[in-house]
């Protein structure tokens, strides 16, 4: 989200390159230049302005950090990445021989290998987890409006079913684009957050995306929906909700709701706006205000930032957040630093902490993720495409990965 280095003078040095040390150099356009030394094992390699050097055919594409994208070409025991001229780098590489018959690192298979997007994942206090997810249809087609599964150790998941089973009054009915569901324990019960597209009221590109609330004594449903939406937001509408429970010292505790403005749909600006909830999370109180630092001007970011969740781990609050296309290999999940669910936030630069990879199979466009705690450690859901096949669509599945921290930095154990 801050924004990164710019220049225009790539240069290339380098052979045969698995397990190089590079430095990796941003000249800005005032001239002066950074650099940083990692280092990369096959086939994550050296930079290369010449993206056609004789011999070399595309392999794969990617991103190597937070102001840098690669592609990598690939002969017998030999790798090399090109540069991309817009991001300004320039790079100088040292490397051993490649190893014979050296293979990429196996990519994560997901845990819930069937449609289940914008996945979020509630712990109880059993033990056990209960996960909801964008709406679908089940495999005997009837439609699923918020798709629910259950598991034990965050691995194994049944399959989901209806969590909600009737619609809200407001949304609309043959397509009620009902997405990203999120839940929060509150008084003797469960709330159950989404967005759903309003029956009657419109936007400049159609009908307006709103967010409802939905109750339940059991977390796993069945949730009935409030006859009116939460909000609509402004002249765009609304849509990624995600409920926040802070704690204070004193032992007291205040509800958010974070959620995007749409934004996007029109050629507008997105932003992430918190807003406190009621002591039972079934209404809005206040306010709206917009996080403070959470702003899209990151490369890898695109022309969107969405799926914001607040997350606090040692005293210290992180945003998680999706950027980029959905439908593409370049959406990807980072992360930005915060001094309280109202920002200011700062980027990490080690962004996007999740992105494509080649793998068998490969990992493609994972994002909106959902952070939890289970059996005594931090874990990352979220989904990623799978291919189309045997005449079915792609899908969105859902991934669960262990999330370790180290040294304050949140990261995935692919």
């Amino acid at each position: 989200m801050r924004a990164g280095h710019a220049g225009i003078d790539p240069t290339i040095t380098g052979g045969a390159m698995p397990h190089a040390k590079c430095a990796l150099h941003a000249r800005t356009r005032s001239g002066a230049r950074t650099a940083a030394a990692l280092r990369m094992s096959p086939p994550k390699v050296c930079v290369m302005a010449d993206s056609n050097a004789p011999g070399f055919t595309v392999q794969r594409g990617g991103i190597l950090s937070d102001n840098m994208i690669f592609s990598t070409f690939m002969t017998t025991g030999r790798y090399a990445v090109s540069a991309m001229l817009a991001f300004g780098l320039a790079a100088t590489c040292n490397a051993t021989p490649a190893t014979p018959g050296a293979q990429p690192s196996a990519a994560p298979r997901p845990v819930l290998d069937e449609e289940f997007a914008d996945p979020f994942v509630l712990p109880l206090q059993d033990g056990s987890l209960v996960a909801f997810a964008t709406n679908r249809r089940g495999k005997d087609g009837t439609a699923l409006h918020v798709p629910m599964s259950t598991s034990q150790d965050a691995l194994h998941w049944t399959a989901p079913r209806e969590a909600m089973p009737q619609l809200p009054a407001w949304a609309r009915a043959d397509r009620p684009d009902l997405w990203a569901p999120e839940a929060i324990r509150a008084g003797n019960g469960y709330v159950l957050f989404f967005s759903a597209r309003h029956a009657t009221r419109r936007r400049p590109d159609g009908l307006t995306l709103c967010i409802g609330a939905a109750v339940s004594r059991d977390a796993t449903g069945p949730y009935v929906p409030q006859p009116e939406p939460l909000t609509c937001g402004g002249e765009h509408g609304v849509i990624d909700v995600s409920p926040v429970r802070e704690r204070s010292a004193s032992g007291g505790e205040h509800l958010w709701l974070l959620y995007k403005t749409d934004g996007n749909c029109c050629g507008a600006p997105t932003t992430f706006v918190a807003q406190r909830l009621r002591a039972d999370a079934q209404a809005l109180v206040g306010e709206p205000q917009v996080i403070q630092g959470a702003v899209n001007d990151q490369p890898w970011e695109g022309h969107v930032v969405e799926a914001p969740q607040m997350v606090q781990h040692a005293g210290q609050w992180y945003l998680f957040f999706a950027g980029n296309d959905y439908g593409s290999g370049a959406y990807a999940t980072g992360y930005a630093r915060c001094d309280s669910p109202l920002g200011p936030c700062v980027d990490a630069g080690e962004n996007p902490i999740l992105r494509s990879r080649d793998g068998d199979p490969p990992l493609v466009g994972p994002g909106h993720q959902s952070v939890f705690e289970h059996a005594g450690r931090s874990w990352i859901a979220f989904h990623g495409w799978r291919p189309a096949e045997g005449g079915r669509p792609r899908y969105r599945a859902m991934y669960v990965l262990p999330l370790d921290w180290r040294q304050g930095r949140p990261v995935p154990r692919e």
